[in-house]
């Protein structure tokens, strides 16, 4: 495929793909700008513009919202693409909940049973699930999860919850007046959470998948 860029392209592209690699997520249009010294943000709109005609990139139309194609597979419109909106904390809920933009997973819509706009991904980390599994996958650190907002769910399920607004990762049961967050974990520090039903906890959803993330350390 490289032969149908100019080498202006080849620069833009290469340097979003290391600026990914490096950092976990893609450059803004500043960003950008600023490291392939190009006058206007227009101008480079118009290199993301045609590496986006050429098939070499999704843009979305939120912020940092570039994903690159691998060069061996063409870009298929029939796919699922899941926001990853941020880190699930298999641990205590310490990092404050609040939405990112890392990227866009594409899933084959035969594998999750959810409307697309009613799905968002989220990685794992730390390991108070790691014994855990979900469609035969662990909940392993730097896993991906689907998570389905506002879903249904019942004693058993792991669910996302925000606890004084941090997020955490849990199985849920419910006794009465009482909600149990509990951690499912081979390191024995994790301890569940004890909440009452009244309290202001938000599940904001049920993982309903695990996906492996081959580039997770």
């Amino acid at each position: 495929m490289d032969e149908k860029l100019t080498e202006r392209q080849k620069l833009v592209l290469n340097t979003i793909r290391n600026y990914f690699l490096d950092n976990g997520y893609a450059p803004s249009l500043t960003e950008l700008q600023q490291m392939l010294d190009i006058t206007t943000k227009r101008g480079v709109v118009n290199h993301l513009e045609a590496l986006e005609k050429k098939g070499y990139i999704i843009r979305t139309s939120e912020p940092r919202g570039i994903q690159v194609v691998d060069n061996e597979d063409p870009v298929y419109e029939y796919l699922v693409g899941i926001p990853i909106l941020g880190y699930a904390n298999a641990g205590t809920p310490l990092v404050i909940a609040q939405e990112e933009n890392l990227g866009i997973l594409q899933v084959d819509p035969n594998l999750v049973d959810s409307k697309e706009n009613n799905l968002f991904a989220l990685i794992v980390k730390g390991d108070s699930m790691n014994l855990r599994s979900i469609n035969g996958k662990d909940l392993q650190e730097g896993h991906y999860l689907i998570v389905q907002k506002d879903s249904e769910y019942e004693d058993g399920d792991v669910v996302v919850a925000i606890v004084d607004g941090c997020a955490t990762v849990k199985n849920i049961k419910r006794e009465k007046d009482l909600v149990i967050l509990y951690p499912q974990s081979s390191n024995p520090m994790h301890r569940p959470i004890y909440l009452n039903s009244k309290s202001d906890t938000l599940i904001n959803g049920k993982v309903v998948m695990v996906l492996d993330n081959p580039n997770a350390n």
